[in-house]
């Protein structure tokens, strides 16, 4: 197998970095220091963090070069909503899961459940959903975007999920869900799939920008 080129390679870890908040909002991005922390030069680097930009995750600004994109409220709840609709029309117009898919849902649900670290416990959820809607059940457009928006979502997720409703609580409506595929009622699965989806607009639930909103 031909090795990802190094702008790629650059991309993956960087990525990674902002997912899991080494690198933190507005945090200026160095070239030169990336590349060398990562034993490359600037020109892969550089590349990289111009994908990135398209994607979200970076911002650039003609003065000051590239720095980790700010989390927002507005961006993050905008997230949440279009993955919900998505999810749901998704789940309405692909295949049905499996018997053995379904199975594997509530295994997946009794992992997380017992998950003895935050990491996991949100790696075991992204799961569940990619079980929900496997590649191979869902068109190309869904799949593609889906990942696209979950990718960007993950900031946002990890950090929310910290000072979430308990997780029984979440991984209770996900065993509804299955319940209602186990019915062979679809579309009530995906009205409780989109229901789910919108969790962090309950009151009471904290986002990561909320003190640093009310400060500007």
């Amino acid at each position: 197998m031909r090795e990802a080129p190094l702008r790629e390679q650059a991309r993956q870890v960087l990525r990674r970095w902002l997912i899991e908040g080494e690198l933190e909002p507005g945090q200026d991005l160095n070239e030169r220091l990336i590349g060398d922390r990562l034993g490359v030069s600037r020109t892969p680097v550089r590349e990289a963090l111009l994908l990135l930009t398209l994607e979200g995750f970076v911002s650039m600004s003609p003065y000051e070069g590239y720095y980790v994109a700010p989390l927002t409220r507005e961006e993050g709840e905008d997230l949440y909503r279009l993955i919900a609709l998505m999810e749901h029309q998704a789940l309405v117009r692909c295949d049905p899961p499996s018997e053995e898919e379904l199975d594997r849902l509530d295994e997946l649900s009794d992992r997380r459940l017992a998950a003895p670290t935050h990491d996991e416990s949100v790696e075991l959820d992204r799961e569940w959903h990619r079980t929900l809607l496997a590649a191979e059940r869902v068109g190309r457009v869904y799949r593609e975007e889906l990942t696209r928006l979950r990718n960007r979502l993950d900031r946002y997720e990890r950090a929310l999920l910290l000072d979430s409703p308990s997780r029984a609580s979440l991984v209770g409506e996900h065993r509804v869900i299955v319940e209602a595929l186990r019915r062979g009622d679809r579309e009530a699965a995906g009205r409780l799939l989109e229901k789910h989806w919108l969790w962090p607009m309950k009151p009471g639930v904290r986002w990561p920008t909320d003190g640093e909103e009310a400060a500007s």
